[in-house]
């Protein structure tokens, strides 16, 4: 479907807030690496709305859930609820699609492969391997970003996957990339209007440009990871989210809006998780 723009406006921007990395838990109450990630998860849905809003859309790019229970993924549906605007989602490699689908895709949720607006499309990638924190496109999904790049030749294009297609410098976290970057690249190659992928997974902002093409990673609702470490290693920065502006002349204004602080109790000297 394509969300009716809540800026009146056919010249105006398509206004996005992408979201990734919540890890709920089953019990709301429980914490991890210290942290109520639903507090924090809370904290910057309720920055979102005070910050940019309206929107057209809010791109969810994984790990929505640590622990896939259909209580964990109705307790998230009735938060989305309050941001009023329509909330496209799409697996993390902690996230279960089944329950996604159906528990979760309903009212102003959608779980989808593609996004048409205003002289643009988001194609909405799965990049998961069931049981494995890596990433890979499999067939499916590549004859799928394939076939909706041909078919919309005239639209420029944003890609939305959970996986890192690029390196990030952290040795522990490049270790659960997406798998078949390069072959993704080689079909994004083939299409100018192919302005930008967004990603979740890494914990951490990026904005790289590759090609003139925007490579733009998010932080998390939670916890961060500490940017080009060797080993595992959060950073005391606090959650937040990414904001893009898409332009009908395909360019990308974007910038990332973070929580005034890092969330009460967050264990430094966590080893991993």
């Amino acid at each position: 479907m394509t969300p009716p723009s809540p800026l009146g406006r056919a010249d105006a921007p398509i206004r996005i807030v992408q979201i990734t990395d919540f890890h709920l838990l089953a019990d709301p109450e429980r914490t991890m690496m210290g942290i109520n990630t639903e507090a924090s998860f809370a904290a910057v849905l309720n920055a979102t709305r005070q910050k940019h809003t309206p929107v057209d859309l809010v791109m969810l790019t994984g790990d929505l859930v640590q622990e896939s229970t259909p209580a964990t993924y109705s307790r998230l549906k009735r938060q989305l609820a309050a941001l009023q605007a329509p909330c496209y989602c799409l697996p993390g490699n902690h996230d279960d699609p089944r329950l996604i689908e159906q528990v979760l895709a309903q009212d102003n949720i959608f779980f989808q492969p593609r996004v048409l607006l205003r002289g643009w499309q988001l194609i909405c990638l799965d990049s998961t391997i069931p049981n494995d924190p890596c990433g890979y496109l499999r067939k499916q999904q590549m004859d799928l970003l394939a076939s909706f790049l041909a078919d919309q030749p005239e639209r420029f294009a944003l890609v939305c996957l959970h996986h890192s297609p690029l390196p990030t410098g952290s040795q522990w976290l490049d270790t659960m990339r997406l798998g078949n970057a390069e072959e993704m690249f080689a079909v994004l190659d083939r299409y100018p209007r192919v302005k930008g992928v967004i990603f979740g997974h890494v914990h951490q902002a990026l904005d790289i440009t590759r090609r003139g093409m925007r490579l733009l990673a998010c932080p998390s609702t939670c916890f961060q990871f500490k940017p080009e470490n060797g080993d595992f290693a959060l950073d005391a920065v606090p959650p937040g989210y990414r904001w893009l502006n898409l332009y009908a002349n395909g360019d990308i204004e974007t910038g990332v809006e973070r929580l005034d602080q890092v969330p009460e109790g967050l264990d430094m000297a966590s080893a991993g998780y």
